[in-house]
């Protein structure tokens, strides 16, 4: 008979409110630039290898970093877990530290048909949060500070159909709603109580939808899987909503009393432009004992358009990732770490930022990113069910320049589960 597994629907639409009303989870100051600090877009197995994808075409488990990669899937696979960040920033003079931890993500994928597969899910898109403060004293107003702070982010909604249409060639496309709100904060606040303080808020709302396009060619040589892979994602202009107020306050003692409140203005026809961007990639497996996989990542970030204008500390971003897999021996049964996927890889970006400062001689200085990744991949016997776990370290800027340091650590936890859906059983 038709045996129809919904089991898992009650828990994606319980976990959609955390997700979206995620907690602040970056005190970066280089997230005060462009959209804030850009997310990866794959799950823990891309994340443990480097951030590789494009080219990776796994049966059980999901591969949003490339829509084509469905072709393969051959069971049902659901996939969601938690990550905690820890992040310490230091510049010459002092280090601040701070730690966050949320829902990493949700993923949902299953074949409708042999060589035909679709999947959806929520990605964190990018995180804003920042804190810069500047003091000055003036003879006839006395002491006085200026506070910018910016708060928000995007998530990613999408929906992916992957499909094989050759023996060996497989396309897919994805289609996904970009929707969230960045916010930028600045206060004016005086220690003479005879002035008002000031407040000017301007929030930007995004929401609406991108599409990406991926290809993977795949042959197989001496009993083993060369994979090409390669993944478009045209320019877009998204619609979004712009307000801006600003705030009179007066402060006594802890407690805060609002003056006045001016809208300056509401636009609803802002808009965010995303870059163009191209992702090359090949991947080479023995299946279910290694892979090795390395791709070229190529952002247009100099296209980038916030508030209707371009920011001139923006350039193109150039990314390379390597990354690779191996099991012992995936079927033994007598010991369990042979049957462990042990995961590792390295990723480098040029970034997509390139800061100049105040400091005599110092010009433009690039905000490049590098990190280290390691993962396992612990399947749980007598389940389809495997545990994910994977620790990713990096580090970004650097302190000359009068510039700030970034180094990070984040964990990822997550559990892989698979199943057979829109299949007939036998009962006897």
């Amino acid at each position: 008979m038709q045996i129809s597994k919904i089991r898992l629907v009650p828990f994606i639409l319980a976990c959609i409110p955390f997700f979206c009303l995620a907690q602040q989870n970056t005190i970066s100051p280089y997230s005060a630039y462009g959209i804030g600090d850009l997310q990866s877009q794959g799950l823990a197995l891309n994340n443990s290898l480097g951030g590789v994808g494009v080219a990776l075409s796994p049966n059980n488990t999901l591969n949003p970093m490339n829509p084509a990669s469905l072709s393969a899937l051959t069971m049902t696979s659901f996939e969601t877990g938690v990550v905690g960040t820890a992040i310490s920033l230091s510049d010459k003079t002092q280090t601040q530290e701070y730690f966050s931890s949320a829902l990493a993500y949700l993923s949902l994928g299953f074949p409708i048909a042999k060589g035909l597969g679709i999947s959806g899910g929520l990605l964190p898109y990018t995180f804003q949060g920042y804190q810069t403060s500047q003091n000055f004293v003036v003879e006839e107003v006395g002491g006085y500070s200026i506070n910018h702070s910016g708060f928000g982010g995007l998530n990613k909604a999408y929906a992916n159909l992957g499909m094989k249409v050759h023996k060996n060639l497989s396309v897919g496309a994805s289609v996904a709603m970009i929707f969230g709100s960045l916010g930028q904060k600045r206060d004016l606040s005086f220690d003479n109580t005879d002035f008002l303080n000031r407040r000017d808020i301007s929030t930007l709302y995004i929401r609406d939808y991108v599409f990406d396009f991926g290809a993977q060619f795949k042959k197989f040589i001496n009993e083993k899987k060369l994979v090409l892979g390669a993944t478009l994602s045209p320019q877009a202009a998204l619609k979004g909503t712009e307000d801006s107020f600003i705030h009179t306050y007066d402060v006594l003692g802890s407690i805060e009393y609002t003056k006045d409140t001016f809208n300056i203005f509401s636009n609803s026809s802002s808009e965010l432009t995303l870059p163009t961007s191209y992702i090359l990639g090949v991947a080479y497996e023995k299946e279910n004992h290694w892979l090795i996989s390395g791709e070229y990542d190529f952002k247009e970030w100099s296209q980038l358009s916030l508030f209707n204008s371009t920011n001139t500390n923006q350039r193109n971003k150039s990314e390379v990732r390597l990354g690779g897999w191996w099991i012992p021996k995936a079927q033994d049964v007598h010991n369990y770490w042979n049957t462990i996927q042990y995961r590792a890889g390295i990723n480098y970006s040029t970034g997509f930022l390139s800061i100049s400062t105040f400091e005599e001689g110092a010009g433009m200085t690039d905000i490049t990113d590098i990190n280290f990744s390691f993962g396992l991949g612990l399947p749980m016997r007598r389940t389809k069910t495997t545990a994910n776990i994977g620790v990713q370290m990096g580090r970004r800027g650097k302190k000359e320049n009068n510039l700030v340091k970034e180094e990070y650590i984040k964990f990822l936890a997550t559990f892989t589960f698979n199943d057979k859906w829109f299949t007939k059983r036998k009962i006897e």
